[in-house]
């Protein structure tokens, strides 16, 4: 029998070196915060009651070969270790329970009791050496167990007990594998416990520890599930069970989120390598800023630290501490380097909002902040209306979409070398329930952000196929329709646009696509190969929106656009500005001799029309000539120029 609880505890030693290897020898760079602190106590503990144990076991079976005080003093030591490893494991699980829990009076009161049972039970083992209540050795030099020594096991039950009334008190709080553990650990503790009590002859302390040091590592040390993998702080994951637990014990945080902006600039001057230790030393900065405060990253360069929102005073400091370091150089070795930022500030009062939604509320004001060139955005009611306002689009957007609400526009486009309409371009329109019109301007780039653009590009190409191939619409040549960048990513782009022009019986001619040259910027030679498929089935490309931020001469050359659409910016200032007038001349003039025609937008009076006419303008698109008009109106429209004409 002693033979058998000492191979137990060799086993249980086996586990417990194998957990150590594996956590606190391959996880070495991990940063050393106080909970793998604590658990390292705990698996030393473990680790030094079991041997204790083997080495008492191998005394206490030699009576008379052994002195008896150092056997007394080897089996002291045992019970010692045992009592103070088994407290250690209870504060560890205290620990895990309120992690997510802001207000430490439990686990205060959790570690005087623990403390003082800890210290009673350690009292205990002291004066066993006078009273033998513990244990004792008799004449022989045999070892006894004392009167009181089933009473060291009843520790771990106490404990036990104290943990999961903590835990029903805040549950709310608690992790599910927090949960997990709380629900798998009591009856493995119990039934190991009793077996102990009612087999005396059985050593299994070793045991019990090494099974509860081993589902403790399961369930909470491996890093790599929870951690970002390059700083080693939480992941985005992470970050939304956090919010989860706070917002679920109704706790008051602050959340501040930190964008680092122009990061490529930091890996293209100094290599990723570099850019990758300066992520490092900012995770690393959030991460051991406060105390009570979490780091995530939960992006490639978007930072988040959650911390107790106390007092107005408190917030406005960490904020204003975190402002004026990142205005500051971050230093590595020889290297200095200043990261451009924006922040957003975020309060939560612990209810109302859910985890998603606040996360919805973070990258919102990002996005404003980004937009409007601020470092620092405060999420207030004025942005929460905002975004309520973009909730409520988004969703009249999904609906119009599937009740077909959407509407398809034309605006007319005058050929001036032959004094007629010949073309138009279609536009997408939108109003909602109440009839009022929603901008274009507003849902366009919401339906990018959203993916809905897709569809609605479909839904417009369908539009002006059932209109090119209706027969009402004598004189249009040709009608235009915007191309997205998810359009364009499509490999499938050119049959499907085959496809609805078959159908319809629409030459493809009559079609023409517009892009503008952002969407050039995305992947060249990919871009290339769709333009080449859609020139392959007769389609015309047209470039969109030339004279914007984004136009580049090189493009033109590049890429076989049958027409350039000038800015409306372009001919606004004409003709009475002499350095536009003579841009305007230029680019026509340099287009025509490249073999491109021209096509101006936004033209709005008389003036500018005449102008640009005699500056040679292929075609002419504005108010001055034609709104934009539904489907029917711009029949009605060609009609009428078509009898005029007779």
């Amino acid at each position: 029998m002693d033979r058998w609880s000492l191979m137990g505890e060799f086993f249980s030693l086996v586990i417990m070196a194998i957990i150590l290897i594996r956590y606190y020898g391959y996880e070495w760079h991990v940063a050393f915060t106080a909970k793998r602190k604590l658990f390292l106590y705990c698996l030393l503990g473990s680790t030094a009651s079991i041997l204790l144990n083997i080495v008492s076991v191998f005394c206490n079976t030699r009576a008379g070969s052994i002195p008896t005080w150092l056997g007394a003093l080897l089996n002291g030591a045992y019970f010692a270790f045992t009592i103070a490893t088994c407290s250690l494991f209870a504060l560890f699980l205290f620990r895990l329970t309120l992690e997510h829990v802001y207000d430490q009076h439990c686990m205060k009161r959790a570690t005087a009791v623990i403390s003082a049972l800890t210290a009673a039970y350690l009292l205990l083992v002291a004066i066993n050496l006078f009273t033998g209540a513990l244990f004792y050795y008799d004449q022989a030099g045999n070892y006894c167990r004392g009167p009181l020594n089933r009473l060291v096991f009843l520790l771990p039950i106490i404990e036990l007990v104290l943990l999961i009334l903590c835990y029903l008190r805040n549950r709310g709080s608690v992790s599910a594998r927090v949960t997990y553990v709380i629900r798998s650990l009591p009856p493995i503790v119990l039934m190991l416990s009793l077996l102990q009590i009612f087999y005396s002859e059985l050593y299994l302390n070793g045991m019990l520890s090494s099974v509860v040091s081993l589902i403790l590592f399961i369930s909470f040390q491996t890093h790599t599930s929870d951690r970002d993998s390059l700083t080693g702080i939480r992941n985005r994951n992470n970050f939304l069970a956090e919010l989860s637990l706070r917002l679920a014990g109704h706790q008051p945080i602050q959340i501040i989120l930190v964008s680092l902006q122009f990061f490529s600039d930091v890996n293209l001057r100094h290599g990723h390598k570099v850019g990758d230790a300066v992520l490092y030393e900012v995770a690393r900065y959030l991460e051991y800023l406060y105390p009570q405060g979490r780091a995530f990253r939960t992006s490639s360069v978007n930072f988040v630290l959650v911390l107790p929102w106390t007092t107005q005073e408190q917030a406005e400091e960490a904020l204003t501490t975190i402002r004026r370091r990142f205005r500051q150089p971050w230093v590595l070795g020889d290297l200095s380097c200043l990261l451009p930022f924006c922040m957003v500030d975020l309060r939560c009062p612990g209810f109302g909002d859910s985890p998603e939604e606040i996360v919805e509320q973070l990258e919102y004001s990002l996005d404003l902040a980004k937009k409007e060139n601020q470092s620092l955005i405060r999420f207030d009611e004025n942005i929460r209306r905002k975004l309520s306002q973009k909730r409520e689009l988004i969703e009249i957007m999904r609906r119009s979409m599937k009740e077909r609400r959407f509407q398809v526009w034309y605006q007319p486009i005058y050929c001036c070398h032959d004094d007629i309409f010949c073309s138009a371009e279609a536009l997408l329109r939108l109003s909602d329930y109440r009839g009022n019109p929603i901008s274009p301007e507003v849902f366009i780039p919401l339906a990018e952000e959203t993916g809905m653009i897709s569809e609605l590009t479909w839904i417009v190409l369908e539009e002006v196929c059932r209109l090119l191939s209706s027969g009402r619409l004598p004189g249009l040549k040709s009608v235009s329709l915007n191309l997205s960048m998810r359009q364009l990513l499509d490999p499938e782009l050119a049959n499907h646009i085959q496809q609805y022009l078959d159908q319809y019986h629409v030459s493809p001619d009559r079609l023409k696509l517009e892009i503008t040259e952002r969407v050039l910027l995305h992947d060249s030679q990919y871009t290339k190969r769709q333009l080449a498929a859609l020139s392959a089935i007769g389609v015309d490309i047209y470039m969109d929106d030339f004279g914007t931020g984004y136009s580049n001469l090189s493009s033109v050359l590049d890429y076989a656009f049958s027409f350039i659409k000038l800015d409306r910016s372009l001919a606004l200032h004409v003709p009475g500005d002499q350095q536009a007038s003579l841009m305007i001349r230029s680019l026509m003039t340099m287009f025509h001799s490249l073999g491109k025609r021209l096509i101006v937008e936004g033209v709005e009076t008389a003036d500018q029309a005449d102008y640009l006419r005699s500056c040679g303008a292929d075609m002419i698109q504005g108010f001055h000539y034609a709104r934009p008009m539904p489907g029917e109106d711009l029949a009605a429209f060609f009609q009428e120029q078509h009898g005029s004409e007779a």
